[in-house]
């Protein structure tokens, strides 16, 4: 196990910059509203031999009236209690507040390693004001900029200090490389996209076994898309719960915006993605438009139609055969009826990942690609009778991840979006990977003079 550094301080002081600026990477958003970020989010950052489970959590606001204060509070509390050390980030533009007194009495009364350090020094004259912070009580700070990346190198070595952990080398003696996440074979990342309050946070406290996301009635409460590691039969899962999809005349502000680009951009990184739906409502547009973005990445794709618990006229087949006719692009997904609150089914969830994924990663061999090609030529639609004939030469598998599929062919003008689909359709049906989507690509024969 790596050690856990919690960033923790009061709204707007750049724990979300200081964050991604340690990760090198956009994990989380950062915005001037405060109360951006709401769950605890982490990332594990390896660098110069070191490895830490860095955890960015929301503004501490003790005496807050935010409707979710009680359950950011929770989260800040559970990374606390987590952590091994803690950085306690201040404004040196503010100076020190009544509430940066009041965190640092909270922080006193744990016995864990607190490291302070102070945000926003852009220029050397701010870092005149260091010395009002040292009355907060710990010790000499260290001045940064998160936004600049001024003095990083020397707050990554005072982590080094302050972690005992034997650092990471690996057996030629390289250092570890840089990253903000497990590597993809470590493990398998399930994104969870679906619209607002479908339950997507629920079920992944479920998955997790605990309380590692935000859940409230109130719609937008997750903002981020927050990777939480959980493990299940000694394989590593990575759950990526996503902001809630809106229609585009309803995105209200610039987190609402990032947000949603989140999602999408979780969807492109995951392995395989679980697309949630409420057994009670109808597909909408927003619903249609997850589902198109599915499809334009060829994931690998687990519809999970929740609350079904609470549905008690309705038979799994009929909603089977309306799925198939409002998302006909989705219909090699395989279903999954569950309720993320009481655990029903959550669990077949993990293994259908674990089968969708090996199948997106299939190597078919050559001779059975070529009887199923031998077919397909066979049966291929035409446009209309005294056409050209579409004509396939040979089949190569080019690519997994999904499965890809090139086709030598005489003239990809002759193979309309229904042959891609029949053929597509077919390769399914034949090579045993009827519930992933495949990539079909065409390529001209070149024809010699």
């Amino acid at each position: 196990m790596h050690n856990i550094v919690a960033i923790v301080g009061r709204p707007n002081v750049g724990k979300s910059t200081l964050f991604n600026a340690l990760t090198r990477r956009r994990v989380a958003i950062v915005d001037a509203i405060a109360g951006t970020t709401r769950d605890r989010i982490s990332a594990e950052v390896t660098r110069n031999n070191l490895t830490v489970e860095l955890i960015d959590t929301g503004g501490f606001e003790p005496n807050s009236q935010q409707a979710l204060w009680a359950e950011i509070r929770q989260q800040i509390n559970a990374a606390l209690d987590s952590a091994d050390l803690i950085i306690f980030l201040a404004d040196i533009r503010t100076g020190v507040t009544d509430l940066d007194l009041e965190i640092s009495k909270t922080l006193h009364r744990q016995t864990k390693p607190v490291f302070l350090c102070i945000n926003k020094a852009d220029t050397m004259q701010l870092e005149a004001r260091l010395g009002e912070f040292r009355k907060l009580g710990w010790g000499e700070p260290l001045a940064v900029s998160a936004l600049q990346k001024r003095g990083l190198d020397e707050l990554w070595e005072k982590l080094r200090g302050y972690t005992p952990e034997t650092p990471k080398v690996y057996t030629d003696g390289a250092e570890a490389p840089e990253c903000a996440r497990p590597a993809p074979h470590d493990a398998l990342k399930i994104a969870i996209a679906g619209k607002r309050n479908v339950g997507k946070s629920t079920l992944v406290n479920n998955l997790a076994q605990e309380e590692r996301t935000i859940v409230s009635p109130i719609p937008g409460t997750t903002r981020d898309a927050i990777d939480v590691l959980f493990e299940k039969d000694g394989q590593k899962f990575i759950a990526i719960d996503t902001a809630g999809v809106l229609k585009k005349k309803k995105l209200k502000d610039a987190v609402e915006i990032y947000s949603q680009q989140r999602t999408d951009s979780a969807i492109q990184r995951a392995d395989v993605v679980l697309f949630m739906l409420d057994a009670r409502d109808k597909i909408s547009e927003v619903d249609k438009k997850i589902a198109h973005s599915i499809v334009e990445n060829y994931k690998p794709c687990i519809i999970a139609v929740n609350k079904w618990d609470l549905v008690k006229d309705r038979k799994s087949g009929e909603y089977q055969e309306y799925l198939d006719g409002v998302l006909p692009a989705l219909s090699f997904a395989p279903i999954v009826f569950i309720s993320a609150k009481t655990g029903f089914n959550v669990d077949s969830i993990v293994q259908m990942s674990r089968e969708l994924y090996q199948q997106a990663g299939i190597k078919i061999p050559t001779p059975g690609l070529n009887k199923v090609a031998e077919k397909i030529k066979s049966l291929l639609p035409v446009a209309h009778r005294g056409a050209p004939i579409p004509k396939i030469y040979y089949v190569a598998q080019t690519g997994s991840f999904p499965p890809t599929i090139t086709l030598m062919i005489n003239n990809s003008a002759l193979f309309s979006k229904q042959a891609i689909r029949y053929i597509q359709q077919q390769l399914r049906k034949e090579l045993s990977i009827s519930e992933v989507p495949i990539k079909v690509l065409l390529k001209n024969k070149s024809r010699k003079k």
